[in-house]
């Protein structure tokens, strides 16, 4: 399976997840065909970090768009245009790949304050209650680290998925790791060519969708 099937069924995957939160909250099946969205989207990021030839402007990118989608991720998730107690999840995207850059510029002459680099930016995701917050950067740090050997990233994802999970009384997200077996189905390869951007806009054009078709329907 090529980085461009897994960015589909991701994509795929989150319209389904954020369809069920907004309108149609009783219906729980649609948000654990959702699970499988993040760590994708993470599985992905961490691919990024290897491959990118430019990271400030990946970097940028990724800044540019969760500045872009907090009005419509508040306005589908919060029914307010400004709702500070959570920010989208590209700024969690981002301070994971930020995380990257610092072990791969770093971590071989630096490793402890690399670590420390990393620690900060968890926490940052944390007090900014980024969606997924400390969780959502480690994982990406996971994959980054494990990129040779997915297997074990997989099992480090189960174990730390489970662990978040319990501790946040989140039942729905411990289907997550069905994403394993996409993730092991990876072959290295991105697939079809298609503009990168059509996977950013989707986040912030279907989430503005939803948040009027709920106040049309209801």
């Amino acid at each position: 399976m090529s980085g461009f099937w897994l960015k589909i069924l991701a994509m795929i995957s989150m319209l389904i997840d954020h369809t069920g939160m907004v309108l149609f909250p009783q219906m729980q099946g649609l948000r654990v065909l959702g699970r499988l969205a993040f760590p994708l989207y993470c599985f992905l990021l961490a691919e990024g970090a290897v491959h990118t030839s430019n990271s400030k402007r990946y970097l940028g990118r990724l800044l540019g768009f969760a500045l872009l989608s907090e009005i419509p991720f508040d306005l589908a998730c919060h029914n307010t245009a400004l709702w500070m107690q959570s920010q989208n999840v590209f700024f969690t995207l981002f301070l994971g790949l930020a995380a990257c850059e610092l072990l791969k510029r770093f971590a071989p002459e630096r490793p402890f304050w690399s670590l420390v680099g990393v620690a900060g930016l968890a926490g940052l995701a944390e007090i900014l209650q980024t969606d997924y917050g400390a969780f959502g950067v480690g994982l990406v740090i996971v994959f980054y680290i494990c990129r040779t050997s997915p297997a074990r990233g997989t099992i480090l994802f189960t174990i730390l998925n489970t662990g978040f999970s319990l501790l946040n009384h989140m039942t729905l997200q411990l289907a997550a790791p069905v994403a394993v077996l996409p993730i092991l189905l990876y072959n290295g390869q991105r697939g079809r060519a298609l503009n990168k951007y059509v996977f950013y806009w989707v986040y912030p054009i279907h989430l503005l969708l939803l948040f009027f078709l709920r106040r049309f329907l209801m």
